[in-house]
C-alpha cells in the first residue's frame, strides 16, 4: 500500500521541486515513514487520459515511484493543482479491500488527513473506486481524490489534488479525467 500513500504526496512533491521550502520538508517527513516500493511501477499496459486544454504532462520519479503527471497551468492563487498516475500490484486483493487498505494507509501515514468520502466510478467500462479527503501537512492545506482502477491484478491509481481555497470547483474536472482512462493495445509494426 506504499503506492497509495506516496501518491498522496504529489502536491507536496511537485511543489518541493519548485519552492524548496515547507513543501520539501513536508514531503521528506512523509517519505521517511514509507516502506520499500517493491510492489510499485508494475503497470505496463498502455493507457490514455483526457488532458484539459492548457495542462501539461510529465513523467517523473520521486521516492522510488514513477509518476505520470498532468499539471494545471500555474497561477498566483493556484500553484499546485495536479494529477498523477501510479501503478501498484494489488496482491490478489479485491478492489474494495484494496481501497479500504489504501484509506487505512492514508490515515496512518498522514495524521492530518480528514473528511474522508468514498464511492465508485466507471471508466470506459472498467469499474473503479474513489476516495477523497483533505490534509494539512506542515500547514499546507490540500484536498485530494484518488481513483483506483484494477486491470490484470494491477491498480492504476489516479490521484488529483489542489491547494486552492475552493477545491470543489475542480472535482467535476478530476472525475472526467478519471472517467477518460482507456487502456490501449500495442499494435505491432509490420515490416
Amino acid at each position: 500500500m506504499k503506492g497509495i500513500y506516496i501518491c498522496l504526496l504529489f502536491p507536496i512533491v511537485w511543489a518541493a521541486c519548485d519552492f524548496r521550502s515547507k513543501y520539501h520538508k513536508a514531503a521528506d517527513e512523509m517519505a521517511a515513514k514509507l516502506p520499500e516500493s517493491t510492489n510499485m511501477n508494475v503497470g505496463k499496459q498502455n493507457y490514455s487520459l483526457y488532458i484539459p486544454k492548457g495542462w501539461t504532462t510529465e513523467h517523473r520519479s520521486a521516492y522510488g515511484i514513477d509518476y505520470y503527471y498532468l499539471l494545471a497551468p500555474k497561477t498566483e492563487e493556484d500553484r499546485n493543482t495536479s494529477i498523477n498516475v501510479i501503478t501498484e500490484f494489488m496482491q490478489n486483493l479485491s478492489l474494495e479491500v484494496f481501497k479500504t487498505k489504501a484509506i487505512e494507509s492514508v490515515k496512518r501515514g498522514i495524521p492530518s488527513a480528514s473528511n474522508f468520502e468514498e464511492g465508485g466510478l466507471t471508466a470506459n467500462g472498467l469499474q473503479g473506486a474513489w476516495y477523497s479527503y483533505t490534509m494539512e501537512p506542515q500547514g499546507i492545506k490540500a484536498a485530494l481524490v484518488s481513483y483506483i482502477f484494477p486491470k490484470d491484478g494491477i491498480a492504476y491509481t489516479i490521484t488529483a489534488g489542489t491547494e486552492v481555497k475552493d477545491p470543489s470547483r475542480y472535482r467535476s474536472l478530476f472525475d472526467s479525467i478519471a472517467r477518460s482512462l482507456k487502456f490501449t493495445e500495442l499494435v505491432p509494426v509490420k515490416k
